[in-house]
């Protein structure tokens, strides 16, 4: 039997559009992916951090879209509604349809940190999944020195659960992540 398969679909915020990524985007996931804090942060082994164009340009055209197509989860490109650059990335992956539980990911583009659009969209994700999708559990883990990540979380509205101890392997060496949740009862849904 297959796994469900998330709709594609467009979201908006009041800023934000997150839509499916494209070839157009390949060159910012590209320049994204050559970033230091996002290679430093990867974990170990992680195929995209520093990969070439090629890879990149596979990925925005069939790549996150085989995640969303073989019922694991679903990628979004991010970009302001009055239009520019792609300034991030939310996704849901590792979907568990009988617990109807899935992680999130994000990542923000260098040129768009520190104005607020990770913590909107990882928001407007996780209440689309958890309303409109019937989702039960949304998890992201976060290095407890990744201070912007774990703020973004907060700021989504997640819940840190606690710390999963030497469970991480990244460039800088083994570490601990903080988990963090949401789930519908904290949207005052039920």
């Amino acid at each position: 039997m297959n796994d469900p398969v998330l709709p594609l679909v467009t979201l908006t915020t009041d800023r934000l559009l997150l839509r499916p990524f494209g070839p157009a985007d390949a060159a910012d996931v590209h320049a994204v992916w050559q970033d230091t804090r996002f290679i430093d942060s990867a974990p170990l082994g992680y195929a995209y951090a520093g990969a070439d164009f090629d890879v990149a340009l596979a990925w925005c055209t069939s790549g996150i879209e085989e995640r969303r197509r073989t019922g694991k989860g679903i990628g979004f490109a991010v970009v302001l509604r009055d239009g520019g650059r792609l300034v991030g990335h939310v996704s849901l992956f590792g979907a568990d349809w009988t617990a109807m539980s899935a992680e999130m990911h994000y990542w923000t583009a260098p040129w768009a940190r520190g104005h607020g659009v990770a913590a909107e969209a990882a928001a407007a994700v996780a209440r689309w999944a958890l309303t409109t999708q019937g989702f039960a559990r949304i998890a992201l883990q976060a290095a407890p020195a990744n201070t912007a990540s774990r703020h973004v979380a907060e700021r989504a509205g997640f819940q840190a659960e606690g710390v999963l101890r030497n469970v991480a392997v990244s460039r800088n060496g083994r570490h601990d992540l903080v988990m963090y949740s949401m789930i519908p009862s904290d949207l005052g849904v039920m």
